[in-house]
């Protein structure tokens, strides 16, 4: 799956910490959502954050955990790479001034203390924060983690860099400047326009990460970072923008650095990541020794290999057959509910097929049967799951509401009226046709178990109605296929942070910030909503405009939304996470923050 990073499911920060859906297992769950339910207004801009300590914890010795996908590209921050697999190594070793902190039954952004000494909202006008980091926070090195680390963000995500660097700019344009103190240890920031989810700069919370600019300075030829600015020369000569797009793809141990808890021992990026702790840590040594990630991408093995006790814990595509067996073991402790995480089918609004044709586009939404999808796939997993009518929000999040009833119920006839009240005439064997033009496409998806039997749910029920849907299925389509947009429609997930700006790369214009667009959508009165909402402080007229953007989105209807994909892991019942407040809980899960991983420096044997 594919992360927006925009995640997607995210839950909205209009300028605070918000509840979100990663709880742990046994949480009351009912109505799907439980703990989950984004249930509370954000704090004011400037409002007053808890600052997080990680729990020292005993050495639990090593622990092998099993994933869908694993660690591809160090370098997480491109539209290239953007991938929720990576964050399994990143979120484990790049540093992030706030963190994601289950407290109380529900997630919370909260300042990482064992990087930042603070920060801080000075000044609402002009909008300015104040970042300082611990005297102790090094690279794996031995380089201090600093402001040139903030620095090298804002001058690669301005409004025309970020073109040339791949790299989201929202948030990052509303930047005007960003001060270093003499120490680099203090970094000011401060805004032109406004920007409602500032904690999401910089940190997991919002999809981002600092990278160690040090070795972007080198590797770009710049003498120091601090004297640049978005428009010097030397920022976007050939060396130093592959310094940045080019340099940390793939991982090279002397350029992939650590400046967390653990750091890389080994990968083959593929099939297995080896992280063990840090020893240039400076904060307190906790989870296991070795964590070693392993891929399998067969939810039954994966199971089987769970009860044998081979590895520790999993985190896998689900499916109804192994969600049903591990409820029934006794020594496994299962989560499966609704998440942040949607699955979709996104048509590639550059093709002729889709761009000319808004009829069928409309057709394919109309024969395909979400419900029969979700019965045949989701409901075993999460009996509670339904249609997801919303890409802005989840069904258990505040502002939620449908914009695509009366789509995706298998409604042939009314497909076929559609298509022939545009023109497109019935052939002999069965397929429309128009000027030409056959209705037929290729349905591109990842080698998974459950997008193939989704494939072959909606293939099926829009051949009755003259559609012909062939499958692309590939291994390597999301790496491949999907990121260069060479695709007729794509059926895939969007995995969410904390912040709705991150969904601005999904959705805007390509030219416009739409880094992770990959189906090359446009829409001026969506881009503008979306950029208004990102400057609106104002928690109740951000989901307004949130929800039209949505509505715009749906009656253009270049992506069908499906079902909002459970969260599922399950963990050998032996071991736990060390909470907050000093108690024990059963492992969680989030998976646009590593996935069940996401915490592992707080695991501890029960």
């Amino acid at each position: 799956m594919r992360r927006s990073k925009a995640v997607s499911a995210i839950a909205l920060f209009a300028a605070a910490s918000m509840v979100l859906g990663a709880c742990s297992a046994g949480t009351d769950n009912s109505g799907g959502s439980g703990a989950n339910q984004q249930n509370a207004k954000p704090g004011e801009l400037g409002g007053e954050d808890k600052i997080y300590k990680r729990p020292t914890v005993p050495d639990m010795g090593e622990v092998t955990t099993v994933t869908e996908e694993n660690f591809q590209d160090y370098n997480n921050l491109l539209g290239v790479t953007n991938s929720a697999a990576n964050l399994a190594a990143t979120v484990a070793i790049q540093p992030s001034p706030y963190i994601g902190v289950f407290e109380n039954g529900r997630f919370e952004q909260q300042i990482d203390g064992d990087l930042m000494e603070s920060v801080k909202v000075t000044s609402k006008s002009p909008q300015t924060i104040e970042y300082k980091f611990q005297k102790a926070a090094v690279w794996e090195d031995g380089a201090p983690i600093s402001c040139k680390d903030i620095y090298l963000q804002f001058l690669v995500r301005g409004k025309e860099t970020g073109k040339k660097f791949d790299s989201s700019t929202a948030g990052y344009e509303n930047i005007k400047e960003v001060k270093c103190s003499d120490d680099l240890k203090t970094a000011t920031v401060i805004f032109e326009t406004p920007f409602a989810d500032y904690r999401g700069l910089f940190s997991y919370t919002g999809n981002q990460s600092l990278l160690p600019a040090h070795i972007w300075e080198k590797a770009a030829g710049v003498a120091d970072i601090t004297k640049l600015t978005r428009t010097s020369p030397e920022l976007v000569t050939d060396a130093a923008v592959k310094a940045y797009t080019e340099n940390w793809l793939g991982y090279k141990k002397e350029t992939a650095l650590s400046g967390g808890p653990f750091t890389i021992e080994s990968t083959d990026l593929r099939d297995v990541l080896v992280l063990v702790r840090n020893p240039k840590y400076w904060g307190p040594k906790t989870g296991p020794s070795k964590l070693t990630i392993r891929t399998n991408t067969n939810a039954q093995s994966a199971s089987q290999q769970l009860q044998n006790k081979e590895v520790q814990s999993i985190d896998v595509q689900a499916d109804g057959p192994t969600a049903i067996q591990l409820k029934a073991v006794p020594t496994v402790k299962l989560l499966a509910q609704g998440g942040q995480t949607y699955e979709h089918i996104d048509f590639n609004m550059s093709r002729p097929i889709f761009k000319d044709n808004p009829e069928l586009r409309k057709a394919v939404a109309t024969c395909i049967d979400r419900n029969a999808i979700i019965d045949n796939l989701i409901k075993d997993i999460d009996p509670n799951a339904k249609p997801l009518g919303n890409f802005m929000f989840m069904p258990n999040e505040v502002g939620y509401e449908d914009h695509y009833q009366g789509i995706g119920e298998g409604k042939v006839a009314d497909a076929k009226k559609l298509m022939e009240d545009a023109g497109w005439q019935l052939g002999s064997d069965g397929i429309y046709a128009k000027g030409g033009t056959r209705a037929e496409f290729t349905l591109g998806y990842k080698t998974v178990d459950r997008r193939h039997k989704t494939w072959q749910l909606v293939s099926q029920k829009c051949k009755e109605a003259g559609i012909q849907i062939n499958s692309g299925q590939k291994d390597k389509f999301n790496d491949d296929d999907l990121t260069a947009s060479a695709f007729d429609a794509a059926l895939f997930a969007w995995v969410g942070g904390l912040s709705k700006s991150s969904s601005t790369e999904n959705y805007l214009s390509k030219d416009k910030g739409g880094t992770a667009n990959y189906n090359l959508y446009s829409n001026a009165e969506v881009d503008r909503l979306f950029n208004e909402a990102n400057t609106n402080l104002d928690f109740e007229a951000r989901v307004k405009q949130l929800n039209e953007a949505d509505k715009l989105m749906a009656a253009d209807m270049h992506s069908i939304p499906l079902f909002q994909l459970p969260d599922f892991a399950a963990t050998d019942a032996s071991i736990g996470v060390m909470g907050a407040d000093g108690k024990v809980g059963d492992i969680s899960y989030l998976n646009f923050q590593g996935g069940q991983t996401w915490n592992a420096w707080a695991w501890v044997k029960r």
